[in-house]
């Protein structure tokens, strides 16, 4: 049943809804097909609108990845936590599809001691696949303070990717930029003198164009 596993995963970090022409929930319908996970980071508070955090649920939900809402001091451990738990979601939903054409049932209604083992093949997998992942992060005027604590958490997040086995690369794409929807500031890369680098040149300004760049971090993650 093992096989090699090749994750790719878009990783929106947000603190609202959008406000653009194109609704992220349908990009995402288009993106889950391709085998890309997408998961949501809401930075929320209770002042924030329950549209948000619809469309986070939403897209996360359809995207097959995982919805945390959080605070900016909790970011950093949110976006370490969101990427592993996606990562399970993956393996399971992966394994369970080879399961049912073995012996007809899922993970859930297998013997004790083949669950056993199979748990510890989805440990052993999690650490050895390679990882590709796009952080799209939301640059717009309202995350003026958050920025910094966003930029933290994604040099974190790569540092402790770097305990796995397998193989990590990570970029990122932020909204807006200047007049454009999008801008990818960093492409893949496991080098963390390279990403910090690239993280220097964010300013926050603008609305929130989140369709528009979950589209173009899709087409991305399909080109490369």
């Amino acid at each position: 049943m093992q096989k090699e596993i090749f994750l790719k995963q878009i990783i929106l970090v947000t603190d609202g809804e959008s406000n653009s022409f194109k609704n992220p929930i349908n990009i995402t319908k288009k993106v889950i097909k391709e085998g890309i996970t997408v998961s949501t980071i809401g930075i929320l508070n209770e002042k924030s609108n329950t549209r948000a955090k619809f469309e986070l649920e939403s897209i996360a939900d359809i995207g097959k990845g995982v919805c945390e809402l959080t605070n900016i001091e909790n970011l950093s451990s949110t976006v370490y936590n969101t990427t592993k738990k996606s990562i399970y979601n993956t393996l399971q939903s992966v394994i369970n599809t080879e399961l049912k054409k073995v012996v007809g049932s899922d993970i859930s209604n297998v013997d004790p001691t083949c669950r056993q083992k199979v748990i510890m093949m989805m440990e052993d997998l999690s650490d050895s696949f390679d990882l590709k992942t796009i952080i799209l992060l939301d640059t717009s005027k309202s995350m003026n303070l958050k920025v910094n604590a966003a930029k933290k958490s994604i040099i974190n997040l790569l540092n402790t990717l770097k305990s796995r086995k397998g193989k990590n690369h990570i970029a990122v794409m932020i909204f807006p930029y200047k007049d454009k929807d999008y801008k990818l500031i960093c492409d893949f890369t496991d080098n963390i003198r390279t990403l910090k680098k690239s993280l220097k040149s964010i300013v926050t300004q603008g609305l929130t164009p989140t369709g528009e760049a979950l589209e173009n971090a899709y087409i991305h993650m399909k080109r490369d």
